[in-house]
């Protein structure tokens, strides 16, 4: 019995990872965090550019391009992380319920509340703010993660019992 609890909290270490992970993006400061997704967003507008996507002809253009990308690398950011968490916090969860309905409406509360307090958390931080739409953005890409790996199961779940049936004539009567 021992082993099987300690195997239950063992495998909730990568929630608690990305939690501590998600914490620590949340509290670098608007203009380090700012920078970043910048960087990134001028790697996108230039990618964009080389490939004949967009034709930038311009800094003030690259930059208005940038300016633009910026946003959707931001919340890209948002929900990825909080997907990750979703599945980390399910994957730790499995061995804690036999109900899979239990199962998913635990995984989508404990993640949605951490996205409420990763909001409240960046009040503190120096130029940033909490946002209730980001809370929503954060809960499409957990929700969308959740259904993933609900139809992933259900997937495999249905082929499985494809094979059984095939298998088995008696399972057919």
């Amino acid at each position: 019995m021992k082993r099987k609890s300690f195997k239950r909290y063992f495998f909730l270490l990568p929630a608690v990872f990305m939690m501590a992970l998600i914490f620590f993006f949340s509290s670098r400061e608007a203009e380090e965090s700012t920078m970043h997704s910048m960087l990134i967003a001028y790697y996108v507008v230039d990618a964009g550019d080389s490939l004949g996507f967009i034709d930038v002809s311009s800094p003030e253009e690259r930059e208005l391009y940038a300016s633009y990308v910026d946003g959707v690398v931001r919340k890209s950011a948002h929900m990825i992380e909080f997907g990750i968490l979703s599945f980390t916090v399910w994957f730790g969860l499995i061995f804690w319920t036999d109900s899979r309905k239990k199962l998913y409406s635990m995984t989508m509360g404990i993640c949605v509340f951490y996205a409420c307090t990763d909001e409240i958390h960046q009040m503190f931080v120096r130029g940033r703010y909490g946002c209730a739409r980001d809370v929503l953005v954060d809960s499409a890409g957990i929700a969308f993660v959740l259904l993933l790996i609900f139809g992933i199961e259900n997937a495999v779940r249905d082929s499985m019992y494809m094979r059984v049936s095939l298998q088995d004539p008696k399972s057919s009567e």
